[in-house]
């Protein structure tokens, strides 16, 4: 196989791979959606304040725990046996942390911008596509809510703000797997590139 194939090769098997980690992703953050799908946990305008101190509290929770679990989320589609599983993905995250502190720090902070990066797509579609208006009937009756979810375009604002988030945890544990990969193939006594 020419070098050019070999390549275009080696660059088809990485986005395969990193696709299955973005599946794997999407299925392990289903709570995230959950949250995401409930404006009463997620906007001050459909809820209150305390579900809105509960919804933020719950949705810290489980963004630090998508993250954490990256790796063993892409294990589960993306396995090497003997050096990226289910049952040694987090360790040789762990390992790779401690060897490669820089470049561990560097994938988590892609990640990171990744996830801003999504938050500010989600906030514009909710610009251009409102989902909250003022309730013409709170006027008259101070019982009914001030505001007025439209729940279609609130979805569609979640799912933006869901596949964004699923996109940063992914490239996340991608690049863990890169990195710990590396690691597992390195000759011993020197440094994995």
């Amino acid at each position: 196989m020419p070098g050019g194939n070999l390549g275009r090769y080696v660059a088809a098997m990485d986005l395969r791979t990193f696709a299955r980690g973005w599946i794997a992703c999407l299925i392990g953050c289903l709570p995230l959606l959950i949250l995401l799908l409930v404006p009463q946990l997620m906007r001050s305008r459909a809820g209150s304040e305390q579900l809105l101190m509960v919804g933020t509290s719950l949705l810290l929770v489980l963004l630090t725990s998508a993250f954490l679990l990256a790796p063993l989320m892409t294990a589960w589609f993306a396995p090497v046996r003997g050096a990226w599983e289910p049952r040694t993905a987090l360790r040789a995250t762990a390992a790779t942390w401690r060897q490669r502190r820089g470049t561990a720090a560097t994938a988590l902070i892609a990640g990171v911008a990744i996830y801003a990066g999504g938050q500010a797509v989600g906030y514009w579609v909710g610009s251009v596509v409102p989902y909250v208006s003022d309730n013409p009937a709170h006027a008259t009756d101070p019982s009914v809510p001030a505001w007025t979810i439209h729940y279609p375009a609130y979805v569609l604002q979640a799912a933006v703000l869901y596949l964004t988030t699923t996109l940063a945890v992914a490239v996340y544990g991608w690049r863990m797997r890169t990195l710990a990969l590396q690691r597992a193939t390195a000759p011993v006594g020197l440094p994995a590139a």
